[in-house]
This record gives C-alpha cells, sequence and structure tokens, in this order.
C-alpha cells in the first residue's frame, strides 16, 4: 500500500490494517496449537482372541472358545490416566480381567501386574475403567514399550481364555 507520511487517512488505513494482520495472525497461532493439541492422537489396541497356554513346560495349547473382545487404552499424559474400553462377546463366566506383562514378546504368560476387573457384578460384556495415581506410573511402562497384554480369565479357563497384546496405533482425529 502506497502512503504518504502526511495524509492522516494514510496513517488511519495504515494502522488498520497492521491490527486486523495482528489479530489474524494471533487467531491463526490459536488455532494451531489448538489443532495440534485436539488432532494427534495415540491410542493402544489389543484385539482379543483364544488364548495360548502352557503348562509346566509343556507346548502351548490354545482354548477352544467362539469368544472374541476389543480393548482400547486411551493414555492422557497430561492427567496421568490411561482408560481401559473393553468389548468382549460370547463369553460368559469371567472371572478377571487383567493386565499382564509379557514372559516373551509372543505370549500372554506374564504376571498380572493390574486386575481391571474381578467379579465386581456381573460382567455384560462392555466395561471402561480409568486409572490415576501410582496405577498410572506402574502400567504406563510396560504398555508404552509394547510389554502388557490384557487377559480375560473365566471359571472355565482360569488361566485365561482370551487374550491380546496392547499395540500402539496412532491417528489423527478430525
Amino acid at each position: 500500500m502506497l502512503s504518504c507520511r502526511r495524509c492522516l487517512f494514510c496513517k488511519t488505513v495504515s494502522l488498520s490494517a497492521l491490527l486486523i494482520l495482528s489479530a489474524l495472525s494471533t487467531q491463526t497461532h490459536l488455532s494451531a496449537q489448538q489443532s495440534a493439541q485436539h488432532h494427534a492422537a495415540i491410542e493402544w489396541y489389543a484385539e482379543l482372541a483364544p488364548s495360548s497356554t502352557a503348562a509346566n513346560g509343556a507346548q502351548a495349547s490354545t482354548v477352544q472358545t467362539r469368544a472374541t473382545g476389543k480393548v482400547t487404552v486411551t493414555v492422557d499424559f497430561p492427567k496421568q490416566t490411561l482408560t481401559f474400553h473393553i468389548e468382549a462377546k460370547d463369553i460368559s463366566g469371567v472371572g478377571k480381567i487383567e493386565v499382564r506383562t509379557d514372559l516373551t514378546r509372543s505370549d500372554a504368560a506374564g504376571s498380572p501386574i493390574f486386575t481391571i476387573y474381578a467379579h465386581d457384578g456381573p460382567f455384560t460384556g462392555s466395561l471402561t475403567k480409568t486409572v490415576t495415581g501410582q496405577a498410572f506410573e506402574h502400567l504406563a511402562t510396560p504398555i508404552l514399550n509394547s510389554r502388557a497384554w490384557i487377559v480375560i480369565t473365566t471359571d472355565k479357563n482360569p488361566d485365561g481364555e482370551i487374550a491380546g497384546k496392547i499395540i500402539m496405533h496412532k491417528h489423527y482425529a478430525p
């Protein structure tokens, strides 16, 4: 924009243009920050399938069941929370839903490190549980390092009927 140094009109237009550009710049910066906070999401999933069990060093055998399920684990780092959302179908007599560490990268036979559900009323096939504090600190490392499994035990299969490794999946929310 051409302007003269003495014209009040040109000074007013230039000042207005600067104020508008400044406001747009601030709004764009805030929108970019909000986008970064709300668009990148990292979740962990476990696809639950018939569990494999082994006793006394014997070869693992797979549980015969029609049960399946999926677990979504959402990690909120600023709030230090883990939220487990469990969906399971064709399963009855659920005893426990546990998070276990793996002994090797391909098995769920490790020790339970957290119990999500333990006969806390009838299991209806869907459950959501959020953990914070020490439980968050205890669970975050094995989950983030892909060393955690979800195992659902039943009266019929107390070592685990269905199980799945918790694996990270990154996606971008709209």
